[in-house]
């Protein structure tokens, strides 16, 4: 773990990598009951570890690759650091060894699961597995998929690079972004999962027959 982090820090990473996704603070709150503000979230984005959206509320959230590949190495009881005159409870120092135990347990079982290496890398083709993802979810080629059931196929991208590879897509005459038609039907979930396009968010994907 990057010396500068706290345990604190190192906890948002993890329940950023473990939901797969942008976060909003909203929905940060809602699942775990914490955000990321100021000074964490600049601290965070400073490493390169988070990329944060702030030009509007509620800020939002997205591990970067970077990120990602800070969780894929072993954790370090002793890495527990608080901020300057901070003092950890005895629940606290709990906690924390739970998180390093499970940390470390998840590393081993990558490793185990991929001979000697540690770190899992991306795949080289991601429109490739994009295109794959769809396949299995339409019905057939040029059906309507919602990208709320795209995404968990692709859970170990993170927003920001599916969203660009979404974007990138588009150049083939064979794929459509489109919104939601009927607006009562997107809720907080599609809303997550939407791409945003030209300042337009697109809720559904289609591949094929055009």
């Amino acid at each position: 773990m990057a010396a500068e982090l706290t345990a604190a820090d190192y906890a948002i990473l993890i329940l950023l990598k473990a939901e797969g996704r942008e976060l909003s603070n909203t929905d940060m709150n809602k699942l775990y009951q914490v955000r990321l503000v100021s000074p964490a979230y600049e601290k965070l984005n400073a490493a390169g570890y988070v990329v944060s959206e702030t030009k509007h509320r509620p800020y939002r959230h997205t591990l970067t690759k970077e990120g990602a590949k800070l969780l894929a190495d072993p954790l370090g009881i002793e890495e527990d650091r608080a901020e300057e005159k901070e003092k950890r409870s005895v629940r606290e120092k709990q906690l924390w060894a739970a998180v390093v135990a499970q940390q470390n347990q998840i590393v081993r079982l990558l490793a185990k699961g991929n001979g000697n290496a540690k770190r899992v890398e991306e795949p080289a083709e991601l429109p490739d597995r994009i295109r794959a993802a769809y396949a299995e979810l339409a019905s057939a080629p040029g059906k309507w998929v919602n990208l709320t059931a795209l995404r968990p196929l692709l859970g170990d991208v993170s927003k920001a690079e599916l969203d660009k590879a979404l974007r990138r897509m588009l150049d083939a005459p064979d794929v459509r972004l489109e919104p939601e038609p009927f607006g009562h039907r997107v809720g907080a979930e599609e809303r997550a999962a939407a791409v945003s396009i030209g300042g337009e968010d697109r809720h559904k994907m289609a591949i094929g027959l055009r």
